[in-house]
């Protein structure tokens, strides 16, 4: 029997390039993973952020983002004329009915750039992970165009839990799920359909909630007082296990994680996630995808110098230095067991908590803005592929269609 590849990637939104557009800073960051040995670009949702810039609360569970476009007049731009390259699927019509013609030739030009980046980040030997948030705007294309597929009594949330005592209310409406699940779950194969034909690999938001999930009464504002509600639970995977011949899940399981999350994780074989940005036990599951830290996190060196350091002072065995002591934290969590470990870009260089992507439950300007000042260089792909080689994460090559 062949061991299991051991691989890494790197987690980093398209709106955090330089430009943070799908022009040449994105080829460039292709090129750069190549050069450090990596395997996976992870990225977040490619949908049409809120109004306080947030990816996990779109209009559109389908849409592509135009703000990620390529900038006109560059060789990267498509004016979106013509027929080739279409996107496919009954939500472009509803839609173009929901947002106005326009987008149309919008979508059309998300299809190509995108796919034309991925098509060259396979051909590299890079493999892509997207993002699915859970659920959906209540004033969404999907939402309004599709009534039926929601329980509007109910609005979506957290329950109290160690880190959040107080839950959180987030005010999106929750599945009706018998109704998806009496039709085979046809809206969320399209969805993932859709998902799946621009990335390689998709992260669900909040797996939880498909087992079971918060819920909150429309005119109730705290959130301890909501209820559990019963999720699809392993009906819905095994739709999609026979929609697509598998199942190519990352699953989020962090949090509130009752014993029927872990048997609904371990009975459908999918990796849940690992982060050490988040965690006081790093007893981390080897069936997990281990991440320095994600987007709702600290970053790594924010999490080393207030807890990690004096806590968990084994992490950075190895170190001959105080200057090599970050260094020697990443070679060690690089070294672990686990098949896929990913680096978000502020921890290759270590950059503290101001580099946050966000913080979950503040509405703040500074939510979802950090990029890139400037490309990642070639000294320090070189460092980061050394690192890798030295671990025994190997790169497979070009990625088969």
């Amino acid at each position: 029997m062949v061991a299991p590849a051991r691989e890494s990637g790197v987690l980093l939104h398209i709106t955090s390039l330089p430009s943070g557009r799908l022009d040449e800073d994105a080829y460039r960051f292709v090129d750069w993973l190549v050069a450090a040995g990596q395997s996976w670009w992870q990225v977040l949702p490619l949908h049409i952020p809120d109004r306080h810039g947030s990816p996990y609360a779109s209009r559109s569970a389908f849409a592509g983002h135009e703000g990620l476009l390529a900038p006109r007049g560059t060789r990267f731009y498509d004016s979106g004329e013509g027929n080739d390259g279409e996107p496919e699927g009954e939500w472009l019509e509803e839609w173009v009915r929901f947002a106005g013609e326009p987008e149309r030739r919008v979508q059309i030009r998300f299809q190509r750039e995108w796919l034309s980046l991925k098509r060259y980040a396979n051909d590299c030997g890079i493999r892509l992970i997207g993002d699915i948030p859970l659920y959906v705007a209540g004033d969404s294309c999907d939402a309004v165009t599709h009534p039926d597929l929601f329980d509007r009594s109910f609005v979506a949330g957290a329950a109290p839990s160690p880190n959040h005592p107080e839950g959180q209310r987030w005010g999106m409406p929750v599945f009706d799920w018998p109704t998806h699940a009496a039709d085979g779950f046809s809206w969320w194969l399209e969805r993932l359909e859709r998902e799946l034909e621009l990335c390689d690999r998709l992260r669900i938001d909040h797996f939880r909630g498909l087992a079971q999930f918060w819920q909150l009464a429309l005119d109730e504002p705290d959130p301890v007082n909501g209820s559990w509600g019963t999720g699809p639970g392993e009906a819905f995977f095994e739709a999609i296990r026979d929609r697509f011949g598998g199942l190519p899940l990352i699953v989020e399981d962090l949090g509130l994680i009752t014993p029927d999350v872990i048997a609904l994780r371990e009975e459908i074989g999918v990796p849940g996630m690992n982060v050490v940005a988040r965690v006081a036990d790093i007893d981390w599951r080897t069936d997990s995808v281990l991440y320095t830290s994600t987007h709702d996190s600290e970053t790594l060196a924010g999490w080393w110098e207030r807890w990690g350091r004096e806590n968990q002072p084994q992490l950075a065995a190895g170190a001959t230095s105080t200057d090599g002591e970050y260094r020697a934290l990443l070679q060690n969590i690089l070294a672990v067991e686990n098949e896929l470990v990913i680096i978000a870009a502020q921890d290759l260089l270590g950059l503290g908590n101001e580099a946050r992507m966000n913080r979950p439950g503040t509405v703040n300007g500074g939510n979802w803005k950090w990029k890139l000042e400037q490309p990642l260089t070639g000294a320090q792909a070189r460092m980061l592929a050394g690192w890798v080689a030295v671990a025994g994460r190997e790169r497979l090559g070009p990625v088969e269609a």
